[in-house]
């Protein structure tokens, strides 16, 4: 525990011409204010440096330090009244206040970058800085420096958004405005109209921000030749139908499957795009003399075999695509699932056979709820005529007999 200092013996500390003594005073807690301010021009600047990073350190010492010539004393300084900007309160302690905004101020203007820069950060989340302090920040022409209070100071207005953009502001700094919470249709506009593409990727990104449905139709026109737009596009939340259905014809097969998991897809749209999918995968097979409906059937086999390995061959996908009328991408869905030739499948549809298309579904392991939209949406069975769940909602027929029926059909497939 540290022993107090006597008056006469801080005195003493502070004339030494020892500078170990006189550094000791200096980072000490309870070294009386005066000594301090008088260290505060000390001839040694690491005795500076202690009585800048000196939290029990006047204000006024503080404000004669912001000037100091040595940088790394500023740096000090700066690091210090960072901690002290989140308790900023011009209604109390009105003169204390009063002199760390004067130094804020002073270290605003350092012709050192990393003063500049470990102010920034510093204020980049407050709102009880001076508006001027935070502007000279973000019009900073270092990077390091405008960039935090540019991407989060909720001192910045729209208006002051929009001087920076139209002024000239680009790279780094304006993928911080775009990185904004809850940016407004105004700004986001502005920024697109830079076309600066990193930005507007970084504004794609950001789903807070305000973007009208026109201007996302217009950017989803121009993304087949940008590609850092395509995944940022396709994640974009209230993209319109036909943005998602145009997003299919170009975007990787990766990003293909994440177009089909947006939430909130209408049966048609997913249609749509399982549709282009398939296209899409038989243009890149060669025709060859069998013809092109051999292709269709292969590009169709990959799109099934790829949502299977995704873990996203399920039974409200294929629900989905059956309300929609996709009866191919059903049939070859259930025969993957159930480990059977797609030819096997497509003739235990066609038999119309109530007991045989319940096997199917079952074989492919899903419930009773689907085999009952099977049998009317794809083999076409009569309500009338379908087998319904049990009680209990499973299937009424022995997995005997179900398996027998799946048997059946695989011993007359040649």
């Amino acid at each position: 525990m540290q022993t107090a200092l006597v008056y006469e013996t801080a005195k003493e500390m502070a004339e030494s011409k020892d500078p170990e003594v006189r550094l000791t005073l200096a980072k000490r807690n309870d070294t009386r204010p005066e000594f301090l301010y008088f260290l505060a021009e000390d001839e040694s600047p690491e005795i500076r440096k202690a009585v800048a990073s000196n939290a029990t350190t006047p204000s006024q010492a503080d404000l004669l330090l912001a000037r100091d010539k040595d940088a790394l004393v500023r740096e000090q300084l700066a690091e210090k009244i960072a901690k002290l900007a989140p308790e900023l309160d011009s209604k109390n302690q009105r003169r204390a206040h009063e002199f760390v905004v004067k130094t804020l101020q002073i270290l605003v203007e350092d012709q050192q970058e990393k003063v500049r820069q470990i102010l920034s950060v510093a204020v980049k989340d407050l709102d009880t800085v001076p508006v001027a302090l935070v502007r000279k920040l973000a019009a900073d022409s270092e990077d390091s420096v405008a960039v935090p209070v540019l991407q989060f100071s909720p001192i910045l207005t729209d208006d002051d958004l929009l001087k920076l953009i139209w002024d000239g502001v680009r790279g780094a700094r304006l993928k911080a405005i775009s990185r904004r919470s809850n940016l407004g249709e105004q700004v986001t506009d502005a920024i697109i109209e830079t076309e600066d593409g990193d930005a507007i990727a970084a504004l794609l990104d950001n789903h807070s921000a305000q973007i009208r449905e026109e201007t996302l139709d217009m950017l989803v026109d121009k993304a087949p030749a940008v590609q850092i737009w395509h995944k940022p596009l396709v994640t974009r939340p209230k993209l319109s139908s036909l943005s998602i259905k145009r997003l299919a014809t170009f975007v990787t097969e990766n990003l293909l499957e994440a177009l089909l998991d947006r939430p909130g897809m209408d049966p048609e749209t997913a249609t749509a795009i399982g549709l282009v999918v398939r296209q899409r995968l038989d243009e890149e097979n060669v025709l060859d003399d069998k013809g092109t409906s051999e292709h269709e059937e292969k590009a169709l086999v990959v799109e099934v075999e790829k949502l299977d390995r995704a873990g996203k061959l399920t039974e409200d996908r294929i629900t989905t695509r059956l309300h929609c009328g996709d009866r191919e991408f059903a049939i070859h869905a259930l025969a993957l699932k159930a480990a059977l030739p797609p030819k096997v499948a497509r003739r235990m549809i066609l038999s119309r056979a109530a007991k045989t298309v319940v096997a199917l579904v079952w074989k492919a392991g899903f419930t009773m709820e689907l085999a009952s939209l099977v049998q009317l949406r794809l083999a076409g069975i009569p309500p009338q005529q379908s087998i319904k769940a049990d009680s209990e909602g499973q299937v009424p027929i022995s997995e005997k007999e179900l398996d027998w029926q799946v048997t059946l059909y695989l011993d007359n497939s040649e």
